[in-house]
């Protein structure tokens, strides 16, 4: 009798412990994606400056995204929005850049283009320039580096 009794305790005390059911936890990760790209075109390295251009595309730029907050754009001309003769910097043409139809406010300094809340994928704007026929230009490059930047919001 007595080995019934322990053997139904040790039994009791194994089956109070066991389960009914069991969590599976799963999860994953996304990296985050934050990148811009500008596909040049051909003119843009090549501008006729004798002449006045409005409008003229001069690249594709590619924003790609999946923050949930959304991101920025800025952007910033080494120039200050001037086309700059590398040897002479007397000699220059003042121009406008417009962003999918907006204007680039073209500063030394970073300064915002496009922001949004909560767009996240991939997307591609026009960058286009406009300039009027510049007078008594030095022969020679004229130049100006626009650098764009995407941030999280």
């Amino acid at each position: 009798m007595k080995k019934f009794i322990t053997l139904s305790l040790v039994t009791l005390s194994f089956s109070s412990f066991a389960a009914t059911s069991a969590d599976l936890i799963l999860k994953g990760v996304v990296a985050p994606i934050l990148e811009i790209s500008i596909a040049h075109e051909t003119v843009a390295s090549n501008l006729d400056l004798s002449q006045s251009a409005s409008n003229v595309k001069v690249a594709t730029l590619t924003e790609k995204s999946n923050y949930a907050t959304g991101y920025k754009i800025s952007a910033r001309s080494a120039n200050g929005g001037k086309l700059v003769n590398v040897s002479d910097a007397n000699s220059f043409v003042n121009y406008n850049l417009t962003y999918n139809g907006s204007n680039v406010p073209l500063s030394t300094s970073a300064t915002q283009v496009y922001t949004t809340s909560n767009l996240k994928g991939t997307f591609t704007k026009d960058l286009k320039i406009s300039f009027n026929q510049p007078n008594n230009l030095s022969a020679g490059s004229h130049e100006d580096t626009v650098q764009f930047t995407i941030s999280q919001n």
